[in-house]
């Protein structure tokens, strides 16, 4: 069964822009990175892939973890895009992951991690990508 999400993308002035969804309500601006002449103070695409990863795993891990009846107490990472000139162009050539994660018990720590693992194997936006996506974490015990 075939999904579709559908966006739009809107020149607005200059190196800036906004991208909408007809099922989501307001508009994400985001402009070229200062690395490449832009003002630096909006989302770029970089970041939004970076994002995209890093929301996709947290999705997915939420889902696992909600059918297993694993107590989260808390879910925060960091996601590094690194883009890099290969064979004369600039591609993205990783993104990595930083994942914190509070679990309520330390018998829950293990189960958390094989999650995590699981939902980074299983994230359709990693799937996707070429490049590899790598992801370190660390799980606490909330107390």
């Amino acid at each position: 069964m075939a999904h579709t999400f559908d966006v739009s993308v809107r020149w607005k002035e200059e190196l800036r822009g906004e991208v909408e969804a007809p099922s989501v309500p307001g508009a994400i601006p985001f402009a070229v990175p200062k690395e490449f002449g832009g003002p630096g103070d909006a989302w770029s695409p970089e970041h939004l892939l970076g994002s995209a990863v890093a929301s996709c795993v947290l999705a997915t891990f939420l889902s696992i973890a909600r059918a297993s009846k694993l107590e989260i107490r808390g879910y925060d990472s960091t996601a590094t895009t690194t883009m890099d000139k290969v064979e004369g162009s600039f591609r993205i050539i990783s993104v990595a992951l930083d994942v914190r994660i509070t679990v309520a018990s330390e018998k829950d720590r293990e189960r958390a991690a094989r999650m995590l693992e699981k939902a980074e194997k299983m994230c359709p936006i990693s799937n996707s990508l070429k490049m590899g996506v790598t992801v370190k974490s660390s799980i606490d015990v909330a107390g």
